[in-house]
C-alpha cells in the first residue's frame, strides 16, 4: 500500500485494462486458506474475547486509570521508563484484583434470590394451586 497508487495492485496481462467490473467474492471452500479462524466460530469468539481484555486494559492505562501519553513519565532513557512503566502497570493489576475481590465478597454476602424460574410441570403447578384453593375459607363472592 505504499507503493504509487498510480501503479496496479495486481498483475495484469497484456491485453487486459482491468481486472473487474466490480466485487470479487470468495467461496466458502477457500476460506480456510485465507483466514485461519473462521468469523463466528467458537475459536473465534474466544480469540476475539482475550482481545478485548487487551483492549480494554490499554485503554484504561491512556485514559481512566492513568493517562499513560506523552508526558507521563518525566524521565529520560528507555530502562528508566520501562521500570516506572512496569511499576503502573503492576500497580493498574493490583487494582483490578481489588476490584474482583470486592465484588466476589459482594456476591457472597448478598442475599439469595428467589429463582424465577418455575419448576416443575404445568401439571404439577395446576395441582399447587388446587391445594391452595382448597385450604384457603371461602368468605362470600370473590371480590
Amino acid at each position: 500500500m505504499r507503493r504509487s497508487r498510480q501503479k496496479p495492485m495486481v498483475s495484469l496481462p497484456d491485453n487486459t485494462d482491468c481486472c473487474c467490473k466490480g466485487t470479487i467474492s470468495a467461496p466458502a471452500v477457500e476460506l480456510p486458506l485465507t483466514q485461519t479462524i473462521p468469523f463466528g466460530s467458537t475459536a473465534w469468539r474466544i480469540s476475539m474475547n482475550r482481545r478485548q481484555v487487551v483492549e480494554s486494559a490499554n485503554a484504561a492505562l491512556k485514559g481512566s486509570f492513568v493517562d499513560c501519553g506523552r508526558g507521563f513519565f518525566r524521565v529520560f532513557g528507555r530502562v528508566k521508563i520501562s521500570v516506572l512503566l512496569g511499576f503502573t502497570v503492576a500497580a493498574y493489576n493490583l487494582d483490578r484484583i481489588r476490584s474482583f475481590r470486592a465484588n466476589q465478597e459482594e456476591l457472597v454476602s448478598a442475599p439469595k434470590r428467589q429463582p424465577k424460574r418455575r419448576q416443575g410441570t404445568w401439571a404439577q403447578a395446576g395441582e399447587r394451586h388446587l391445594k391452595t384453593l382448597s385450604t384457603k375459607k371461602a368468605t362470600g363472592p370473590p371480590s
